[in-house]
């Protein structure tokens, strides 16, 4: 489903987005039993040797499952999800095969405050180093599992949870939804 000019959105348990510019990037890439949806959609869009950068709201099974789509992307997510991700992968909430475990383990990089022309917008709560990203020119917000439209949000009764933290971060994306009038892009289709 395309969102925006060069902006695609692939419906899965998480939801997946293709922004096309002069690098290619994925967002989130949904459940390992998508696989081979989520592959065949994407190559509709896309070759997936072709994708550049795979940047990850956070690492829960339903985000990372198909990391291992893309042969030739650099990997991202905020250093704190790989560290506690590191540290105890069974705080994850964790369903994926040996595979997609060792790429996360082996190939993940730490975000910087700015990648591919998108912001780093931390906010804690569904998970001690959950992300969202900000397009600022295209005016998209990609929110992960922190807010979802009609007012959901997510959980926070996770092992890696921190619900203390949830109130203050839905309220800096909500803040920043009204100011700048984004579009809310969330993980998933709820």
């Amino acid at each position: 489903m395309k969102i925006s000019d060069g902006i695609f959105k692939i419906k899965g348990d998480g939801s997946v987005y293709v922004i096309l510019g002069s690098k290619v990037v994925v967002i989130d890439t949904s459940n390992i039993a998508d696989g081979p949806r989520i592959e065949k959609e994407i190559e509709k869009i896309v070759p997936l040797e072709k994708v550049n950068f795979v940047l990850l709201t956070h690492l829960h099974y339903d985000h990372v499952g198909n990391v291992g789509l893309f042969p030739n992307a650099e990997i991202y997510a905020s250093a704190e999800e790989i560290w506690d991700y590191r540290k105890d992968t069974d705080r994850f909430h964790f369903y994926v095969n040996e595979d997609v475990d060792k790429i996360l383990k082996e190939k993940l990089r730490p975000l910087p405050n700015e990648i591919v022309g998108l912001k780093i917008v931390r906010v804690p709560g569904h998970t001690r180093g959950s992300v969202a990203f900000l397009d600022e020119k295209r005016k998209l917000l990609f929110s992960g599992d922190t807010l979802f439209t009609n007012d959901i949000i997510g959980r926070t009764d996770l092992p890696n949870s921190i619900p203390e933290k949830m109130d203050e971060s839905v309220a800096k994306l909500v803040k920043m939804i009204e100011d700048d009038k984004l579009l809310l892009c969330p993980g998933h289709g709820y």
